[in-house]
């Protein structure tokens, strides 16, 4: 039998309040290592030294604070202390001053990747996803092979409604089955793929999670909902009531979902 379906509701926007999880990080919380820290313990044996070879502990003082000195201002160490002061603010929850030690920290040295990493992460908290692609960019982290900071742009480009950008980054990063980021990649990269209007390749991204992951429990409520409303955009009407039914039963509120539901004729 054929189901008639309003035209109003199949042209729904539902781009509200659409997931996007984040990605470990954790590596930029890490203070960075100063070079030279040898010189340090170099110094302590020329103070020992000053009581059984005074003039030769002297010597080797004054070399270790020659030494120091310009370690502390090569431009690594520099971008360093820069970066750790910059976690301090993050501490404080000063993004503000912590933003500026980055740029300082990039500024010293350019090959500091992780400063622009983590530049990147307190834009994307800021919803600033333009300067998180920007800073991504020019990290460089993009060269390594499968990068996972491909998803990262993937989700900013998801943000800002571009989704062929987003299928592409997202597409360009792989990982193990087990890991819980890969289901977490495939919805957002099927729900890119509804959004930009390509439904049949939803489809087939959303049944490759369904049948493929078992890590699904906890997106299964959006995950449902976006797989309904695939079928409906098929004009599947049956699939996309029995769907969408689902996530009614777990949540009566979600969404528009009753609307969307008494609409299916």
């Amino acid at each position: 039998m054929e189901e008639k379906r309003d035209k109003k509701d199949v042209n729904r926007p539902i781009k509200r309040n659409i997931t996007v999880h984040e990605m470990d990080l954790s590596e930029c919380a890490k203070y960075q290592d100063m070079e030279g820290s040898w010189v340090i313990w170099m110094l302590i044996s020329g103070i020992i030294l000053c009581f059984k070879n005074l003039y030769g502990g002297i010597s080797l003082v004054l070399i270790s604070v020659a030494i120091f000195i310009l370690y502390k201002n090569c431009s690594k160490n520099v971008s360093a202390t820069h970066y750790n002061i910059a976690l301090e603010y993050i501490g404080k929850n000063d993004m503000n001053k912590a933003k500026e030690e980055l740029y300082d920290s990039i500024k010293s040295n350019p090959n500091n990747k992780v400063s622009y990493v983590l530049l990147s992460s307190i834009f994307y908290k800021e919803s600033n996803f333009k300067k998180t692609i920007e800073n991504l960019l020019n990290s460089g982290v993009l060269e390594v092979k499968n990068s996972k900071y491909n998803y990262l742009i993937g989700a900013c480009y998801f943000n800002m409604d571009e989704y062929s950008n987003s299928i592409k980054y997202l597409k360009l990063v792989k990982y193990e089955e087990q890991d819980p980021m890969r289901t977490i990649r495939d919805i957002l990269l099927g729900k890119a793929y509804y959004l930009k209007g390509e439904y049949k390749q939803a489809l087939k991204v959303f049944n490759e999670v369904k049948d493929n992951n078992k890590q699904i429990n906890e997106h299964l409520i959006e995950f449902n909902y976006f797989l309904g409303m695939t079928y409906l955009k098929l004009n599947d009407y049956d699939k996309a009531k029995t769907i969408l039914l689902k996530v009614y039963e777990e949540d009566k509120n979600y969404k528009d979902i009753e609307d969307l539901i008494s609409g299916i004729k």
